[in-house]
């Protein structure tokens, strides 16, 4: 019933199993497994004769797959892929006519022109997965492989295992991931000058031999480049000079090379994204990573950084320069060399271990005192790092320096105060446009806003780690921590409980100003547009607060002893109390700065008005540009239109981009895999609910809740009673590990952008973060919108 295939014919894509067909007749580096198939039509007029078909093949004595083969399915127009089904482990007649009813029952349109295809079952396969000739999103020349190791061959369809995903450039000779994929590079070759070079992707198995098994192939529907090729290799020369630059060594940066990372340190990946606007991106390294970051470390007794930028800008994709972000985290006493050395030892352990790299200050440097920090100086001493004498100095200089920021008349006092004076500027808005107001707006943002609160985060990050070392040493339980970190009072946390209390009006005077993206001027701010954040109709779910902690007289004789023993100021309850402060404080001093953040945008979104420009056209104009405007509105008029445009085509550069989290050199612009996620798992709690995609409009209410980077301006989702949370980006100091573990929440905190992608396909999770697991779920609950 298989029509023939003429193989000298030009290819087209038909069904699976015509598409196949033709294949099997013409693919080299690849084999299609033997195939029959027929119509719906055809087995309703004859289903003996159909069975009668594959039975008398050779291959149907062995274990056969029945696939749907529908019109419209992997076509040009509509892929519809994994919409019907496919029924595998099918063996002996009774069971391949049951499959094939099943098949044709999935058809959700009564068609007789739709084709079942029936396979022998690929059998210990050592690896499998999908192959897409461009990456799928924008079009841009990267060949992208999500394979997974073993027998079972729809592993990555599924969503059951571990995909890793391999991107490379169509051009040159890929570096190969693992010996199995050797043979892919060559099939999609094939496969592409077959097609003319229309888009594709196809899913495949690999035998123990390393032959790659051809699926199917379908055109990947309403994908086009949305730049030129020669565009693209030209920005990837320019990050090349970039990445090679910024390893260049200087003065103040110590060591000879660095690593780049999308989540250390300041963590852009979490506040703007990977790809943020230009707008966002300026402002985000005016108000932050430029010069403030550093001022503030300094200020605590660190190294001095400043006049060294902490972000490198590739083609609009931010990284943080950690050798920049380890030399910072040196106290400023310590001798030249042992600081060199040090920082030397840091880069190169998060390049042996790029994992760690959302870790950095609680897997790798040591930047305060804690009551394990002589144990790990010891062990830079013991191979060599540093020398005793010199692990001595560091682990003085840290105590000083810890010391220094829990005093009454520290830094961090200094920032606290600092930031409940922000709170008291008012924010009287003009009827117009003001370029001097914008450009105030920013200063004191940047001045009393971001420098403190660089500060109190850094208190709040010794606070932290004190907690953890108690952890280890057996003073406190993981429980007790958790109900420790999350009894701080903090403004945020208010929120939750205000919605339901507050009228209307006097809740959005104090939230209003928030929104999700803090530095994105297209997102709307709480106040501009409450009923897509807020359902006034409902009362917020009460809080599911842990019990607060109250430390038993022997813990605190515990701790008091040693803080004695570790030349602390010995006073158990100021240590515990400083905790709690510190990090009330730090989300405190955010929710100020972002008023600031958020007026700023606020005024640049009415700069464009009177310029006949929208918030999206704003977005792409760095705010270097707005702010050294004449004040002349003809020209400035014409500046701004001209530099939307700039930053319009520069966004396409940007977004035809892909590269690692973490970057050690710059072959990785051309071929990399994508890193293995280690989350950061919150509370001790456990959640099985359905996924809600925050960002794309699911209601979060009783389900887990799913966004890619989730700022502060996230937090409306709490008054709606989500039952988990998943974040792509993040670390478990960031703000809504802090959030989740105040309510007891499970959440699973900077689990990657591929494990992210992977998990908002699942229908319902199970997020038990007391045992470190996200997996699918089996609940009967519909995903909502």
């Amino acid at each position: 019933m298989c029509a023939f295939v003429d193989a000298a014919r030009p290819f087209h894509f038909g069904t699976k199993a015509e598409t196949l067909q033709q294949l099997s007749r013409s693919i080299r580096s690849a084999v299609v497994l033997p195939m029959e198939y027929f119509t719906v039509r055809q087995w309703r007029e004859d289903p003996d004769g159909c069975l009668n078909l594959v039975c008398s093949q050779t291959w149907s004595a062995s274990t056969l797959v029945v696939r749907s083969s529908g019109q419209g399915e992997d076509s040009t127009e509509s892929s519809n892929a994994g919409r019907y089904l496919s029924e595998r482990d099918v063996r002996g007649r009774d069971a391949l006519a049951g499959a094939v009813r099943d098949v044709i029952a999935s058809f959700d349109e009564d068609r007789s022109d739709h084709q079942i295809l029936v396979q022998p079952q690929l059998e210990n396969a050592v690896a499998s997965g999908v192959v897409s000739s461009c990456e799928p999103g924008s079009g841009a020349p990267y060949r992208v492989v999500e394979w997974t190791a073993g027998a079972e061959t729809d592993e990555v369809t599924s969503g059951r295992s571990e995909v890793r995903t391999w991107y490379y450039l169509e051009a040159g000779r890929p570096r190969i991931p693992s010996p199995v994929l050797t043979g892919l590079p060559a099939l999609v070759d094939e496969l592409t000058e077959l097609t003319e070079g229309v888009p594709f992707e196809f899913e495949f198995g690999i035998t123990r031999n390393r032959i790659v098994v051809l699926f199917q192939v379908r055109p990947l529907v309403n994908v086009r480049p949305r730049i030129s090729r020669f565009a693209h290799d030209r920005a990837l020369a320019e990050c090349e000079r970039i990445i090679n630059d910024t390893t260049k060594e200087t003065p103040f940066a110590l060591g000879e090379r660095t690593v780049l990372g999308v989540m250390p340190d300041w963590n852009p990946a979490e506040m703007i994204g990977i790809r943020p606007r230009p707008l966002a991106l300026s402002l985000y390294r005016g108000l932050i990573t430029d010069r403030v970051w550093a001022r503030s470390r300094y200020r605590y007794g660190y190294r001095d950084l400043r006049g060294v930028p902490l972000l490198v800008d590739l083609c609009g994709l931010p990284y943080i320069d950690t050798r920049a972000s380890f030399s910072s985290l040196v106290p400023a006493p310590l001798n030249e060399n042992a600081a060199r050395g040090l920082v030397a030892h840091y880069v190169a352990e998060l390049a042996e271990n790029p994992h760690l790299h959302d870790k950095i200050e609680f897997a790798i440097a040591l930047s305060s005192y804690h009551f394990a920090t002589e144990q790990q100086a010891e062990r830079l001493a013991a191979t060599g790092v540093l020398s005793a004498e010199d692990s001595r100095c560091l682990v003085k200089e840290l105590r000083e320096l810890t010391i220094g920021i829990m005093s009454s008349s520290g830094p961090y006092r200094r920032d606290l105060r600092e930031a409940r004076l922000l709170a008291s500027r008012s924010l009287d808005r003009p009827d117009t446009f003001s370029l001097a107001r914008l450009t105030e707006l920013v200063r004191i943002c940047r001045l009393h806003g971001t420098l403190p609160f660089s500060g109190l985060a850094r208190a709040a990050f010794t606070a932290t780690s004190i907690v953890r070392s108690l952890v280890d040493v057996g003073l406190l339980t993981p429980d007790d921590a958790d109900r420790l970190l999350g009894s701080a009072q903090t403004p945020i946390s208010a929120m939750q409980d205000e919605f339901g209390t507050l009228p209307r009006s006097e809740f959005l005077a104090r939230y209003g100003h928030l929104r999700p993206g803090t530095y994105d001027i297209r997102s709307p701010r709480y106040d501009e547009s409450p009923e897509q954040y807020f359902d006034w109709s409902m009362q917020a779910p009460p809080a599911h607060k842990p019990a607060p902690f109250r430390p038993s007289a022997r813990q605190l004789g515990a701790i008091e002893r040693l803080l004695r023993t570790h030349l602390l100021p010995e006073d158990p309850r100021a240590l515990l109390g400083f905790v709690v402060e510190s990090i009330a404080a730090r989300e405190y001093s955010k929710l100020q700065f972002s008023r600031f953040v958020s007026e700023i945008l606020v005024e640049i979104r009415r700069a464009g008005n009177q310029w006949g420009l929208t918030a999206d056209d704003m977005s792409y104009v760095d705010i270097d540009l707005l702010t050294g405007l004449k004040g002349e509105r003809g020209a400035d008029e014409a500046t701004v239109a001209g530099a939307v445009e700039r930053g319009r085509r520069g966004y396409e550069i940007t977004e035809s981009l892909c590269a690692p989290a973490v970057v050690l050199d710059p072959a990785q612009l051309t071929s990399f895999v994508s890193m293995r996620g280690e989350a950061n798992f919150v509370t001790r709690s456990r959640s099985v609910a359905r996924t809600a995609d925050v960002a794309g409009g699911d209601d979060p209410e009783a389900a887990i809740a799913m966004i890619m980077a989730a700022d502060p301006g996230y937090d409306w989702i709490f008054t709606r009673g989500i039952a988990g949370l998943i974040t792509a980006y993040g670390g478990v100091n960031s703000h809504m590990a802090i959030r989740a573990r105040e309510l007891g929440i499970p959440a699973a905190i900077g689990v990657g952008h591929e494990a992210f992608r992977r998990w908002l396909r699942e229908d319902a999770l199970e997020v038990d973060a007391a045992s470190r697991i996200v997996r699918p779920a089996a609940l009967s609950v519909p995903r909502q919108g």
